[in-house]
C-alpha cells in the first residue's frame, strides 16, 4: 500500500471518528456511568503532568483534599492521554474527548492494519469496528474510558499472534499486551484467556516452533507493566478494596441463569446473541473465540465466574468488546448466510436503537461540573483502609468527609502541646510523619498520631513495590531488546541466550 493510500485511509478514519463523536463534541461528555471520574482523574494528571510529575500515582485534591491513591492500583494510559491534552491547554471537558477521538482513531488504524494483513476488507472492517454498538456505548452510556481505550490492542494482539514464531511478532505481541495491562486490568486477564489462549492454541497446532515465541512474548508484556503491576497488586490491603465485590460487582451476578441483573439491560444480551449469528456465517478458529466468549458474557459456562481469576472481572459482559472484534473479523472472512447475518443484524440494530436513545438522555442531562471540580470525589474503592463504609451513600457510593473538613490542608503542624494531632491528608503508606529526625507512627483512614510539643511533616517516600516493579520492568525491556536482536529464522531462546553469553565469555580479558 503506498503512503499516499494510507494517508487516505487514516483520514478517512478520522472522518469517522470525527462523525460518531459529534454529539459529545457538540454537548460536551455526557452524563455517563463515570463522568465523574473521568473528570477528576484527568483534570489532576493534567495538572500534575504540567507540573512535571509524568506518571502521578497519587492524585492529591480528592476526596475533598484528603488526596487518593488511585492510580497505585488503576491503569494510566487512557489518562496519560486525556492529560496529556489537559496539561497542552485544553480544557478538561475538551481534553477527555479529545482522548475519546484519539482512540476511537487509533483503534480503527489497529483494525485496519489487522485486516489488511488478512486481505479482507481493511477500510470497511476498521469502520464496522469503530462504529459497533459496545464500542460506542462504552463511551457515551458507561463513560469507560480506559475500557473504550482498550479496544486499540485487541488487533495488535491477534495479528502479533498470526506472525509467530517471527521475532516481530513476539515484539508485538510483548508491546500490545503490555499496553493492554497498563491499559485496563481485567480486560488483559480476560483477552489472555478469551484470545490469546485459543488463537495461541491454533497457532502452534499449525507451527509448533510458536509455542516458545508466544510464552516469552506474554512474559515479556505482563514484565514491562510491572512498574504498575507489582503495586497494584501488593497493596490492595492499603485500601477499602472490599467496597468492589460487592453483589453488583460480581461477574457470577450477571449470568443469564444466575436470575441476575443481566435481562434489565435487555440490550446486553441480544447484542451478544447478535454477534455469535454473524460469527457463525464463517467456520474459522474466529467463529470458536466468539461462541466460547459468547458462553462466558451470558453466563452460560458453570462456575467459570466463580474461580480466580475470573471472580476479578466484575461484568462479563466486558467481553463485547472482544466479541465484537471477533465477530467482525469472522463475518469478513467469508461470504456470510443470509439469515444469519440478518438476524444478527436485527439484533444489533436494537442496542443501537435502545443504547442511542439512551445516550442522547445521558448527552443533555446537566452534569454538576461546579460541585464535582470543587470536591473531586474519587472512587470510593480508593479511600483509605478501616475507613467508616457506613458514611458512604448506596446509590452515589459518595463517602461523608465532613469530619476532616475544616482542619488545615497543610504538610506540616505545629503542636503546642501534647495530645492526638489529625492532618488532612489520608492515610497511605508512600506517606512519612517526621519530627526532625525521628519518624513519628500515625494511624488512619486520615493521618493523626499522639503528638508531643514540636514541629511535624509529612514527607513523601518511595515504596519497595515501585523499586521492584521498576526493576521488573527494565529487565524485561532489556530482555525484548535481545528478542530484537535474536535471529528471526529460528527462535529458540534459551540456545541464543546460551550461545551470547558464550561468545562474550570467549572474548571477555582474561585475569591475570
Amino acid at each position: 500500500m503506498s503512503a499516499q493510500h494510507c494517508l487516505r485511509n487514516v483520514g478517512l478514519l478520522a472522518l469517522v471518528a470525527a462523525f460518531l463523536l459529534l454529539p459529545t463534541f457538540l454537548l460536551g461528555p455526557g452524563d455517563s456511568h463515570s463522568v465523574t471520574y473521568n473528570y477528576v482523574w484527568t483534570s489532576q494528571f493534567g495538572t500534575e503532568m504540567a507540573k512535571g510529575n509524568l506518571y502521578p500515582r497519587w492524585l492529591p485534591g480528592s476526596f475533598e483534599g484528603l488526596g487518593s491513591p488511585a492510580f497505585y492500583f488503576y491503569p494510566p494510559i487512557a489518562f496519560w492521554i486525556a492529560g496529556a491534552f489537559d496539561a497542552g491547554g485544553l480544557s478538561t471537558l475538551a481534553a477527555i474527548n479529545m482522548a475519546a477521538f484519539l482512540t476511537l482513531l487509533l483503534s480503527g488504524i489497529a483494525m485496519h492494519y489487522w485486516l489488511s494483513a488478512r486481505g479482507t476488507y481493511p477500510l470497511a472492517g476498521a469502520i464496522l469496528y469503530m462504529a459497533a454498538p459496545y464500542h460506542l456505548m462504552d463511551f457515551y452510556i458507561r463513560g469507560a474510558l480506559a475500557e473504550f481505550t482498550a479496544f486499540i490492542w485487541y488487533p495488535f494482539i491477534a495479528l502479533a499472534i498470526t506472525r509467530l514464531p517471527n521475532r516481530r511478532g513476539v515484539i508485538m505481541l510483548a508491546l500490545a499486551y503490555a499496553g493492554l495491562v497498563l491499559t485496563h486490568l481485567p480486560m488483559a486477564m480476560l483477552t489472555g484467556f478469551f484470545l490469546i489462549v485459543p488463537l495461541g492454541i491454533h497457532r502452534i497446532l499449525a507451527d509448533r516452533r510458536a509455542f516458545w515465541p508466544l510464552t516469552v512474548g506474554v512474559v515479556i508484556g505482563v514484565g514491562l507493566a510491572a512498574f504498575y503491576l507489582v503495586p497494584a497488586l501488593t497493596m490492595q490491603g492499603y485500601i477499602s478494596s472490599q467496597l468492589l465485590w460487592g453483589a453488583w460487582y460480581r461477574p457470577s451476578s450477571w449470568g443469564l441463569l444466575a436470575n441476575g441483573p443481566l435481562l434489565q439491560v435487555l440490550p446486553i444480551p441480544l447484542l451478544i446473541a447478535g454477534l455469535a449469528l454473524l460469527a457463525l456465517s464463517a467456520r474459522s478458529i474466529w467463529t470458536v473465540i466468539s461462541l466460547l466468549t459468547t458462553l462466558a458474557a451470558l453466563g452460560l459456562i458453570p462456575f467459570l465466574w466463580d474461580i480466580p481469576p475470573f471472580v476479578q472481572a466484575q461484568f462479563p459482559w466486558r467481553l463485547l468488546g472482544l466479541i465484537e472484534f471477533a465477530a467482525i473479523t469472522a463475518v469478513l472472512s467469508c461470504r456470510p448466510k443470509p439469515i444469519l447475518l440478518g438476524l444478527g443484524l436485527a439484533l444489533a440494530a436494537f442496542s443501537y436503537v435502545r443504547w442511542t436513545a439512551e445516550a442522547a438522555e445521558y448527552l443533555t442531562q446537566p452534569v454538576p461540573y461546579a460541585l464535582i471540580k470543587r470536591d473531586l470525589p474519587d472512587a470510593v474503592e480508593y479511600l483509605p483502609a478501616g475507613f467508616d463504609t457506613n458514611r458512604i451513600t448506596d446509590f452515589e457510593r459518595k463517602p461523608d468527609l465532613s469530619e476532616w473538613r475544616d482542619i488545615r490542608a497543610s504538610d506540616e503542624v505545629v503542636a503546642d502541646r501534647s495530645g492526638e494531632v489529625t492532618m488532612r491528608r489520608a492515610a497511605f503508606p508512600i506517606w512519612r510523619v517526621m519530627r526532625g529526625d525521628e519518624v513519628v507512627p500515625y494511624q488512619g483512614p486520615v493521618i493523626h498520631f499522639q503528638a508531643q510539643p514540636g514541629h511535624y511533616r509529612i514527607e513523601r517516600v518511595t515504596m519497595w513495590r515501585e523499586w521492584v516493579g521498576l526493576l521488573v520492568s527494565m529487565a524485561s525491556l532489556l530482555l525484548l531488546a535481545v528478542v530484537f536482536a535474536a535471529d528471526c529464522t529460528t527462535w529458540a531462546p534459551i540456545s541464543f541466550l546460551r550461545s551470547r553469553i558464550f561468545r562474550w565469555s570467549r572474548s571477555a580479558p582474561k585475569l591475570p
